[in-house]
């Protein structure tokens, strides 16, 4: 790439930078990911609090310190920017970002924003930029999570049955997840329908049935669980995929013939896959830099429509 590519950071608290440090064996963190990565340079921040600019530049040392994006002048120049502000500053910061001429790349968590009126007013920007940008679904990068889509793409498993996934934190914080893995697998996401679906922390939990383009399912968002939780399992033809312990494992049971019952088949755990899930910021950086525009569009308009179904979702169960 030649010169280092010098990055932003908008919002330095938890994800922007304090989750891990230099000496982390993961890499979780965007400050993490840029000092790791050989082509990027972190050169400044956007954060409002003082707590977290003091504890930011102890770990990843001194940077160009904003308040807010609106601080930076037209004439500085960044090459990439990630935004890990709070979700309800995400419509400012990335129509402030799309409306300049740097910031090429640009790296955005999830939720993409926090209400259906940005999503709206901001969905047909996005595709009209001509910037790469991505949401970071972090499982969608990683090459273990990308080696099994192929898999089940070249019907290594026969066709999908059906599925199971359950996690925590809500259907837009982190339901958008297990939607981002069961889309990259089993095609676009066509319909979510809430079952006994309730209000929790500004998102919506419960039970949802799940259509895709190729399968169909349930999800169950569990309310007020006290630890994180991410799991998936699909039943296919052939065998059946689980993702484990928040996608740091992928098993593969196969279908084989019943050594107790004649004429019956069991499942036997045949493959387990260590995702090294746990570098996922570096893996969405390198993914976001190399990979071509074409791919990263269409990867961005798969995760707008995860989107736009979830805000739906979150409409009707207000509406309920």
């Amino acid at each position: 790439m030649g010169e280092s590519l010098k990055a932003l950071i908008i919002g330095a608290g938890s994800i922007g930078g304090l989750i891990d440090s230099h000496d982390s064996q993961s890499i979780a963190s965007h400050a993490h990911a840029y000092y790791k990565h050989p082509n990027t340079q972190l050169c400044a921040i956007c954060e409002p609090s003082e707590l977290n600019v003091f504890a930011f530049m102890e770990r990843w040392g001194e940077v160009c310190r904003y308040t807010s994006v609106d601080e930076i002048q037209d004439n500085e120049h960044f090459d990439i920017a990630s935004i890990s502000s709070s979700t309800v500053a995400h419509f400012h910061d990335l129509t402030t970002l799309l409306k300049r001429p740097d910031c090429s790349y640009i790296l955005c968590e999830k939720p993409l924003v926090a209400t259906k009126e940005e999503f709206h007013s901001l969905s047909s920007q996005l595709q009209r930029t001509n910037k790469k940008i991505l949401i970071n679904l972090m499982r969608r990068y990683n090459s273990a999570f990308i080696t099994i889509a192929t898999r089940i793409k070249n019907e290594e498993f026969g066709k999908a049955l059906g599925f199971q996934g359950v996690c925590s934190k809500g259907l837009l914080h982190n339901g958008s997840h297990l939607l981002g893995v069961l889309s990259h697998f089993l095609g676009p996401l066509t319909a979510i329908k809430p079952f006994r679906a309730s209000h929790c922390d500004f998102d919506v939990c419960g039970e949802f049935g799940i259509s895709l383009f190729q399968g169909d399912g349930t999800i169950s968002i569990l309310k007020n669980l006290q630890y994180s939780l991410f799991e998936l399992t699909i039943w296919f033809e052939k065998g059946v995929i689980k993702i484990l312990n928040g996608g740091d494992k992928i098993e593969i049971h196969t279908k084989t013939p019943s050594t107790i019952y004649s004429g019956y088949n069991t499942l036997t755990l045949n493959e387990t896959i260590e995702t090294q899930l746990s570098q996922y910021a570096l893996d969405s950086l390198n993914f976001l830099l190399n990979e071509s525009r074409k791919t990263c569009n269409e990867i961005l308009k798969e995760h707008l429509l995860i989107h736009e179904h979830i805000f739906q979702t979150l409409a009707k169960v207000q509406g309920q």
